[in-house]
Order: structure tokens, then C-alpha cells, then sequence
């Protein structure tokens, strides 16, 4: 008998019992599964543990799958409201600051042309800056004004903060703005308070990140002190007088040396203006012309001709 008749042989035994044990009244068979049962139990219990344990571990890495996925959802959702964050941030900025010149805009006695700062150049930081206004605004200007301002260099430019520098080369769409600590930004001044006059000049040069002024030709006898405020005297021919410059940081004792001889004292002044962040800034034309509506009629009746004027009125 070879291998394949005796499988065959096996097969067709355990077909016919398996056929008789389904015919076989319940008596009979309630014993036989009691006993199959009690036999397989143990080795059913040793089998059921893997089962288990694959069974926990599976839905163990299905729940691990599923932390990490909403853990990557919460960081995303992080990296976005992050950004929205900054960007709200950075309108509110913005908005403070156009508020800031608005304000300062309407409250000054000089008339502004506004302007936003479109170029710096790292190798020139703290010598210039280029702003968005040129000699083709004039045409305008000469239509508000009536001829009366107009865009040239050497005119203040100023932030509601204080002095930043003044005009210097001017061209057709682009000016170019002298910078208050460039050496060739020189400036009449007074230290608010007093009558001492001196002369605000940038020295090229900063110290701990920040660009340092000077006020020189102060007089000898001058009691300038820390704390207060350099303004333009409104000597020269752009300047007018009042507008901030610098805060004095530092006041030298006075030397027989180089550079001031014993003449005259200096004092170093820190800008008011923010040079390192320059945004949007104005260029002051000059005082502002009163217009139709703010002028006032004279309610005071012109004398008539005929009558005689009293000479102690």
C-alpha cells in the first residue's frame, strides 16, 4: 500500500466517523464533547495567550499610529497659528506706527511730504538711506502749495521720534537722505532749556550697536548735562527751530587737548529717531499755509476815511 492509498484510507475513516458522531443521539454524544472539551482545555488556554497578546499588541500599534498622527495634526495646527500670530502682530505694529504718523502728521505746524524708505545699502547703514519721492513730485507740490514748496536738498527729514537727516541728492523718482550720524550731516543746534548753541555732527561711527552724535562748539561755560535735549536752533537756511534731535548721553570734561583746545565744550547725544529701523518718514517743507477755511474773517469794520483816527488807539 503506498503513501497516497493510505491517506486516502485515512480521509475516508475519519469522514465516516465524523458522519456517525453527527447521528448519534445527544446521550451519547454530550459525554464525548464533555470529555474532547476537558482534554483540549489546557492546550486552548495555551494557545489562547499568544492570540491575546498579538491581539493587544495590534490594537496597541494601531493606537500608538494614531497618537502620532494627532500629535503631527497638533504641530501643524501649532506651526500655523504661529503664523498667523506674527502676522497679526506685525499689522498691529504696522497700524500703531501709521497711526503714530497720522498723528504727528496733523499736530505739526510744518507741512510734510510723506515718503517710505525703499533702499539701504548694508556697506552704507548708518551714511544714507533712499526714499520713494523725487523731483518729479514738485508738480504737485507746486499745485498744493502754489509755487511755494518744492522737493531740493538739504531739507529735514524727520519720524514723529525726531530728526533722521536731510535731503541730499535728489532725483527724478528716488532722493537720497543724509543720515544724522553721517559725518557730512551737520546741523545747528541748541540744548533745549538754555541758549547754548553748538553745532549736532554725525561722527561715522557707533559704539555697541548704536551710531554716535556729537554737539560741538558749545560754549565753555556751558552747563549742559546728561539727560537733556539737543533741538535745532533754526539758524540755518532749512532747519527750523524746535525740532528734536538727540538726548545728551554724555558731557566731557573739558581739555586742553585735541580736538577742542579748551574753546569749547562737546557733548554726545543719542537721536530720538530710530535710525536702525527707518520705515515710513517726512520731509518738512515749512511752516503750513493757512488755508481758506481755517482763516478768519477780521470782524473789526475798517475805519471810514472820513473819520479821524485816534493816534492813542
Amino acid at each position: 500500500m503506498n503513501k497516497n492509498t493510505t491517506l486516502l484510507l485515512f480521509a475516508g475513516i475519519t469522514a465516516v466517523v465524523i458522519l456517525a458522531l453527527l447521528f448519534l443521539p445527544e446521550q451519547v454524544t454530550r459525554p464525548m464533547r464533555k470529555g474532547t472539551m476537558e482534554g483540549l482545555g489546557p492546550v486552548l488556554r495555551v494557545v489562547e495567550t499568544p492570540v491575546n497578546m498579538f491581539s493587544h499588541m495590534d490594537t496597541k500599534l494601531k493606537t500608538l499610529d494614531q497618537a502620532q498622527a494627532e500629535v503631527k495634526k497638533l504641530r501643524d495646527q501649532n506651526a500655523e497659528l504661529q503664523i498667523r500670530n506674527q502676522l497679526l502682530s506685525d499689522k498691529e505694529t504696522e497700524n500703531a506706527r501709521l497711526r503714530e504718523m497720522l498723528g504727528f502728521q496733523a499736530a505739526s505746524q510744518y507741512e510734510l511730504l510723506p515718503c517710505r524708505v525703499i533702499s539701504r545699502e548694508p556697506s552704507s547703514w548708518w551714511d544714507s538711506v533712499q526714499i520713494n519721492v523725487g523731483w518729479a513730485n514738485n508738480e504737485d507740490l507746486d499745485k498744493k502749495f502754489h509755487g511755494k514748496y518744492s522737493l531740493t536738498s538739504d531739507q529735514p527729514v524727520v519720524s514723529p521720534r525726531g530728526v533722521v537727516g536731510k535731503t541730499g541728492n535728489v532725483s527724478r523718482y528716488v532722493t537720497d537722505v543724509i543720515l544724522l550720524v553721517n559725518q557730512n550731516c551737520n546741523i545747528s543746534a541748541t540744548i533745549d532749556g538754555t541758549k547754548d548753541q553748538g553745532i549736532v555732527q554725525g561722527q561715522g561711527n557707533f559704539e555697541e550697536g548704536k551710531p554716535q552724535v556729537k554737539v560741538n562748539y558749545l560754549p565753555k561755560t556751558s552747563l549742559v548735562a546728561v539727560g537733556q535735549f539737543a533741538v535745532t536752533s533754526g539758524l540755518g537756511p532749512y532747519f527750523p527751530a524746535g525740532l528734536r534731535l538727540g538726548t545728551v548721553t554724555e558731557v566731557p570734561a573739558l581739555k586742553n587737548a585735541y580736538p577742542t583746545f579748551g574753546l569749547y565744550r562737546e557733548a554726545v547725544i543719542e537721536p530720538t529717531a530710530d535710525l536702525n529701523q527707518l520705515d515710513e518718514l517726512f520731509i518738512v517743507l515749512g511752516p503750513k499755509q493757512e488755508t481758506k477755511e481755517q482763516a478768519k474773517p477780521d470782524s473789526t469794520p475798517a475805519p471810514d476815511a472820513a473819520t479821524p483816527v485816534d493816534p492813542n488807539h
